[in-house]
């Protein structure tokens, strides 16, 4: 209950982080928004750590609702970006969880957290492929919670799919679906650019742009590296 609607509490709180090191403020800004707005897009430079949130988004979303009905449905442009990329992440930051903190005992391996799967005593995270919207669409819980990751190329049909978990959230800040959209800039097309270019028929998305300087004066990137 403590962490319920505080996933940036959470982050700090919850993970066990090598001494002078924590998420930066942006990604606890990021992770905040997330319960308020109800759907966020974020756009980010490499290196800014957008797996690492989407991995600790999914972390607390499961943790803070295990005990109700609840899924998490991540998908990705592409399949490696889920099997080598972000469930590599979720299993690497689950190994960093207080667990004292939590209060229970850490995941078993092979039977809780698996390769591309977390599944606890009442709901479970699983990957999804982009292009199997009716996969996506087939999602139905009380505590829904959608993760699009390089979200720039994933098809306007998987959004589309997802529609129907929010159908009657209206504009209650309690809702009980959640969505985040994470990326790296892309072409100019595609719904992800749609979205940030706030297109009419989008409204209903929070938009956040990470710039260049947010990473580099976080010590995430080199000015060098960037030039």
């Amino acid at each position: 209950a403590e962490y319920w609607d505080r996933p940036g509490a959470f982050a700090r709180e919850c993970v066990r982080w090598p001494r002078g090191k924590g998420p930066t403020d942006y990604q606890i800004e990021i992770l905040d928004e997330v319960p308020t707005s109800q759907r966020l897009a974020v756009r980010s430079p490499h290196g800014a750590g957008k797996t690492t949130t989407a991995a600790l988004l999914v972390l607390w979303f499961a943790l803070t609702r295990d005990g109700k009905d609840w899924k998490v449905v991540t998908t990705a442009s592409v399949w490696r970006q889920l099997s080598k990329f972000l469930w590599p992440e979720i299993r690497k930051w689950a190994r960093l969880l207080d667990w004292s903190r939590i209060g229970r005992e850490p995941f078993a391996d092979g039977r809780e957290l698996l390769t591309l799967q977390l599944k606890l005593s009442t709901g479970e995270a699983f990957a999804v492929a982009s292009d199997q919207p009716s996969s996506i669409e087939g999602a139905h819980a009380d505590h829904l919670l959608y993760v699009y990751d390089e979200a720039k190329a994933i098809p306007a049909e998987t959004y589309d799919a997802t529609e129907g978990a929010f159908s009657g959230a209206g504009d209650d800040a309690s809702a009980l679906a959640f969505a985040l959209a994470i990326s790296t800039p892309g072409e100019p097309q595609g719904r992800f650019y749609q979205i940030h270019k706030r297109d009419a028929g989008y409204e209903d998305w929070a938009t956040r742009h990470i710039t260049l300087e947010d990473p580099i004066a976080a010590g995430r990137i080199s000015r060098s590296w960037a030039e």
